[in-house]
């Protein structure tokens, strides 16, 4: 009984999953998958790549792998690519876009880019090794498989040591398939965020951000997150998302030349699933290509 309960919460959370995208715990360090404007805001090539693997110890349970790159060109503007692999259960979906930002200078300390995704998702699922308990056949029982284009826009805006980020990564709701009754569908997803760095002393700094994200359907997601930071190397923080998980965050700067590492623990809060005891590790390698030693890249340091 105690593994059905399980099981079926884990449904339960399939169809919530199948209906959005992957949420990231390190965001701040990833902002070229959710925000185009991002592209080439950064000194010279940056590469970032992701592993997000959600509720460890549950089979079939959701795992994430994005990579993104990026570097600015010349006539203020951006170039990139974002490619993000999930996996859940029987579904597999790929997102590819290419994204294109322009810089416009708005006031001297200030400084907006706005940005342009077009790509799309390749997805598919395979519900015939499914156990059913009937002998007759199930018409939505069937392999999917489809591409589905879509766009997205973006902005984001920085001044000294803040800024602000507006992203719309899909346009266009799509449905997975025409001719079955299925209800999962890629829906449009609204992020606003923002955040700031403010010294403490010559060493240490705080960095509070906000991060809302909206899906038709379904409840307001807030990410609240502070990080404290030495010498900007080295930043332990903590992050709540509401109704939903706690986050204990580590990110270390230039490791090794141009490289930079990131990890993030993540414990469920919400009843349903803190019960299951399943833990969620998220781990962010950045590379920085072409940039002085010690620059500063990425919406965590509000540059």
């Amino acid at each position: 009984m105690k593994n059905i309960i399980k099981y079926s919460l884990f449904l339960f959370s399939l169809v919530l999953f199948a209906q959005q995208e992957s949420y990231y715990t390190l965001y701040q360090y990833n902002m070229n998958v959710i925000n185009p404007a991002f592209a080439g805001t950064q000194e010279g090539d940056l590469i970032t790549i992701l592993d997000r693997n959600q509720w460890i110890g549950l089979e079939g349970a959701p795992r994430t792998l994005a990579l993104s790159y990026s570097r600015p060109m010349k006539n203020n503007v951006g170039l990139g690519i974002s490619i993000v692999s999930d996996k859940i259960f029987i579904e597999k979906q790929t997102f590819a876009y290419i994204d294109f930002s322009y810089k416009l200078q708005v006031e001297e300390k200030t400084t907006m880019y706005l940005g342009l995704k077009a790509g799309g998702n390749f997805y598919s699922s395979d519900p015939s090794n499914l156990t059913t308990y009937s002998n007759i056949p199930d018409p939505s029982q069937t392999s999917i498989s489809s591409f589905n284009p879509n766009i997205g826009v973006g902005l984001y805006a920085k001044r000294d040591n803040h800024w602000f980020s507006f992203s719309l990564p899909r346009l266009f709701n799509t449905k997975r398939k025409d001719d079955l009754a299925v209800t999962a569908k890629d829906r449009v997803h609204t992020y606003i965020g923002g955040g700031s760095e403010f010294s403490i002393n010559e060493n240490f700094s705080v960095k509070p951000s906000l991060m809302f994200r909206k899906v038709k359907g379904l409840p307001l997601s807030t990410d609240i997150t502070n990080f404290v930071s030495y010498q900007n190397k080295y930043d332990l923080g903590l992050s709540i998302r509401t109704k939903a998980a706690f986050s204990v965050m580590l990110f270390l700067t230039e490791i090794y030349q141009g490289f930079d590492l990131g990890y993030a623990y993540e414990s469920p809060t919400a009843d349903r699933f803190s019960e299951l005891g399943k833990k969620t590790h998220e781990i962010l390698l950045r590379i920085k290509l072409g940039s002085r030693p010690g620059s500063k890249s990425g919406p965590e340091s509000a540059q």
